[in-house]
């Protein structure tokens, strides 16, 4: 009787629990969910109706990585819920559906931060060419070729589960089907897009750097023509007799003269292109703008890979062997974390960008 009615209290304790953890996870689920909505949303107004934000290129590819996180608060964050509080089990099908309905929004953003780095990439390597080669037209095609090859990256390993049917007639054999499938997993579904990431942002910074160094080079030229002649101070005879003394006088005003020319000479330096330099652009102000550019990419690139870093951690568990019954608990918990990256990011586009920051000021304070 009394072993009976510990496990009555038991049950009941461990009822009570999951009971307020379904109820807590309603709540963070709707609530970012929310906020992806209306955070998301507001950037679609913002561009829309702002023209100051649709001058800049880059902010193109905003809308677009806004598009893909407004289809992970509509579509995959549902059915990720879904599943959760139902317990359904799927087949067939219905499971090919679910599985690319919630993981096509994620590798849809994935791939546009990787063409957001990338356009970057071209800015910052040559800024004539990329000011006359920008177009929203050829930058909508791209997006439209990405979000094609995301559709169909997103079933690349559901479908080979399909073609590898795991269920064998020896254990043995299944068991090492299943390890292979989901290494497999591992490497479609989060190994690939980080890797592409990271290779390209380390392109990006490799070339800003060389781009840093020139202007480094350069500062250091100048300063070393204008030291040449003007800065360092020529011997002064003593003064005996009144020539000499017309001589001083003449010498302190060629002093003068070769000053300011060489301060003429520098000022030129910085608007006038060389054959043999790069673009036509001001040194301090391009140094700047590079310098800001790589904040703003490094603020987004920095946030996403924080919020899949659980994940990625997650996935690879398993593959070492580490087991525990808390695991689909974590799984969930790191999961969920990937849907925060799509609420936080109309923050930071206020954050990072000046148009979009007023852009969403006038629609706020305009409502309100």
């Amino acid at each position: 009787m009394a072993s009976t009615a510990v496990n009555a209290y038991n049950a009941s304790e461990e009822q009570s629990a999951e009971e307020a953890r379904v109820i807590v996870s309603a709540f963070a689920y709707s609530t970012v969910a929310l906020i992806i909505v209306i955070g998301n949303g507001l950037v679609f107004t913002v561009y829309r109706t702002n023209s100051e934000v649709r001058e800049v290129p880059f902010n193109r590819f905003i809308l677009y990585l806004a598009i893909a996180d407004f289809m992970s608060g509509t579509v995959a964050l549902p059915l990720f819920a879904a599943r959760y509080f139902f317990k359904f089990v799927l087949t067939g099908g219905a499971q090919l559906f679910f599985e690319w309905g919630f993981r096509f929004p994620l590798l849809l953003a994935s791939f546009i931060i990787v063409l957001m780095t990338v356009d970057r990439y071209k800015l910052v390597k040559d800024p004539i060419e990329y000011e006359i080669s920008k177009s929203n037209a050829k930058n909508d095609k791209t997006f439209i070729l990405v979000l094609i090859f995301s559709a169909v990256y997103a079933n690349i390993y559901y479908v080979t589960l399909a073609i590898i049917n795991p269920r064998t007639s020896s254990r043995k054999q299944q068991l090492v089907i299943l390890t292979a499938v989901h290494i497999w997993q591992v490497v479609i579904n989060v190994a690939i897009p980080l890797v592409i990431i990271i290779i390209v942002n380390g392109m990006f910074l490799f070339r800003l750097k060389k781009e840093l160094d020139k202007f480094s080079a350069g500062q250091s030229v100048s300063q070393s023509r204008g030291q040449g002649c003007a800065d360092q101070p020529l011997p002064s005879p003593p003064i005996t007799t009144v020539s000499e003394a017309v001589v001083a006088i003449n010498l302190v005003s060629i002093r003068q003269s070769i000053r300011t020319a060489n301060k003429d000479l520098e000022a030129d330096t910085t608007k006038v292109q060389r054959a043999d330099t790069e673009p036509v652009v001001p040194a301090r102000p391009r140094r700047r703008k590079l310098l800001r550019i790589t904040r703003n990419l490094t603020i987004l690139v920095s946030v996403y890979l924080l919020c899949y870093l659980p994940l990625t951690i997650f996935v690879y568990l398993p593959l070492f062997g580490f087991n525990h019954d808390a695991m689909p608990r974590a799984g969930r918990v790191a999961t969920f974390i990937i849907f925060l990256n799509s609420a936080i990011n109309p923050f930071l586009y206020a954050a990072t960008s000046r148009t979009y920051k007023r852009g969403m000021q006038r629609i706020i304070c305009r409502r309100t």
